[in-house]
C-alpha cells in the first residue's frame, strides 16, 4: 500500500521563505518603521490583557457555579460516604463549569461586539456602497 503512494517530484523543494516572501517582516516590500513596531506591540499588550481578565473572569464563575450549588445540594440518600461525596463533587463541577461558560460568553459578547463593529467600520466590504 506505501508503496503505491506516489513520491514526492525530484528536484529542489521550494523554499517557505521564498513563497511566503510578502509575509516576512525583511521583505523589502513591507518595510516597517518604528511606530509600526510600537502600534503592534500595544495591540499584543492590550490582547494580552482582555486574555488575562476573561481568564480570571472565567475561574471566578466557576468558583461562584460551585458555591451556589454547594449552597443547594439535593438530598441523596448514600450508604457509603464515598459515593456521596463524589456526587456531591460532580454536582459542584457541573454547576461551575456552567457558570464559567456563562461568564466567558458574556466576557466575549462584551469584547466581540465592539471589535467586530469597529472592523467593519475601518474597512469597506463588498457588500457596502462606495
Amino acid at each position: 500500500m506505501l508503496a503505491a503512494m506516489a513520491s514526492p517530484a525530484p528536484g529542489r523543494a521550494p523554499d517557505v521563505f521564498e513563497t511566503f516572501g510578502h509575509r516576512v517582516e525583511d521583505h523589502p516590500a513591507r518595510a516597517r518603521t518604528r511606530a509600526d513596531r510600537a502600534r503592534d506591540a500595544g495591540t499584543v499588550a492590550r490582547s494580552a490583557g482582555v486574555t488575562i481578565g476573561l481568564m480570571v473572569l472565567t475561574a471566578l464563575g466557576f468558583v461562584a457555579g460551585a458555591w451556589v450549588a454547594a449552597r443547594a445540594v439535593p438530598e441523596v440518600g448514600w450508604v457509603n460516604p464515598l459515593w456521596e461525596g463524589l456526587a456531591f463533587l460532580v454536582w459542584c463541577g457541573v454547576w461551575g463549569v456552567l457558570g464559567a461558560a456563562l461568564v466567558l460568553a458574556g466576557g466575549v459578547l462584551a469584547v466581540g461586539v465592539p471589535w467586530v463593529r469597529r472592523q467593519r467600520g475601518a474597512r469597506p466590504t463588498s457588500t457596502s456602497t462606495p
